[in-house]
């Protein structure tokens, strides 16, 4: 069925009996339940502050994040739902009403079959500028248990499909709480070991846009992505299942390329990586009452810096056998 989008104006509208929200089921990370529509579309509980962050990104933060598209107010069956632009500031406020506003962000997902999806936590800290005293204590105090004090990162969650049960294994936040330093490494290992050997591709591939994310983010000056994660999204399917992949020999076939090229032909990338969450992030010039915070967000950097260190240590690693 069509989705009953139609533009008018630089304004989306839907037509409220052609919507359809689901369960987005490849979430990992968050406190939010996520919503599906049409599945080109996350919805997302709206949060004003990380509205206005999107309403305001600069270009050169644009390719590093999810596409924003509107907002979405989910009514009653009697006013159905409307659908706004990016461009559009209407958005109702819920509070006492009987609606529900969404954010509308692109799918990352779209387009692979099973995706393995890992959210990892970003920087050192965990609060806003706007945070009471007590959430500052009690995010220092969890920061200071876990690898974000000292790594400025830490694992948040994950998915990742497994060939030989033919279902996905997922991890929660409270595994990446308890994780030292070496077992943050081995979880991600795990996250990347896929078709019955270590993906090394995918990792280059990450490795290769982390360093271009570093390079980016140090010239945003008084930018702070507090409590912000980035998620990495690759294709977990068997090779032998994926459109023209008929030259995997077997599932521990170490033919990277054709797998890529296939890819390629399905026009869909190897590896993405963006950054997500802005409900505690800062910019300069939109958020009136935050503190000016001069130079790059150190913390969020120091935290690629490391996953960067860990990936290429993976990817160095002699290659050996592993369960898919």
């Amino acid at each position: 069925m069509n989705t009953g989008f139609h533009v008018k104006h630089n304004c989306f509208c839907l037509q409220h009996e052609t919507s359809n929200l689901r369960p987005l089921h490849a979430q990992v990370g968050g406190h939010v339940g996520m919503k599906i529509f049409d599945d080109r579309y996350v919805c997302k509980p709206l949060n004003r502050r990380e509205l206005q962050f999107y309403q305001a990104i600069p270009r050169q933060l644009s390719q590093l994040v999810p596409g924003f598209v509107g907002t979405l107010t989910n009514g009653n069956a009697e006013d159905g739902e409307e659908f706004y632009s990016n461009k559009s500031k209407n958005c109702s406020d819920s509070a006492g009403s009987q609606t529900s506003d969404y954010l509308v962000l692109e799918n990352l997902t779209l387009g692979y079959k099973k995706p393995c999806v890992l959210d990892l936590k970003m920087g050192t800290r965990m609060y806003g500028d706007f945070a009471s005293e007590a959430k500052r204590q009690s995010q220092k105090k969890k920061t200071v248990k876990t690898t974000s004090a000292k790594l400025g990162v830490r694992f948040c969650g994950s998915q990742r499909f497994s060939v030989s049960k033919n279902n996905f294994e997922k991890l929660d936040k409270y595994v990446g709480r308890k994780a030292s330093e070496t077992e943050f490494r081995d979880l991600l290992e795990n996250f990347f070991n896929n078709n019955g050997f270590l993906r090394r591709d995918i990792i280059s591939h990450v490795i290769n846009k982390v360093r271009d994310m570093r390079e980016s983010l140090l010239d945003l000056n008084q930018f702070r992505f507090y409590s912000s994660s980035l998620l990495i999204i690759y294709e977990g399917q068997h090779f032998s299942d994926l459109e023209a992949a008929g030259s995997f020999e077997s599932e521990d076939s170490m033919d990277c390329d054709s797998f890529n090229a296939t890819m390629r032909s399905r026009k869909t990338s190897l590896a993405k990586i963006k950054i997500i969450d802005f409900a505690n992030a800062t910019m300069p010039g939109v958020f009136e009452d935050d503190l000016v915070h001069e130079g790059p967000d150190a913390g969020f950097l120091l935290g690629l810096e490391n996953l960067q260190d860990i990936l290429e240590s993976l990817y160095e690693d002699e290659p050996r056998v592993r369960k898919p």
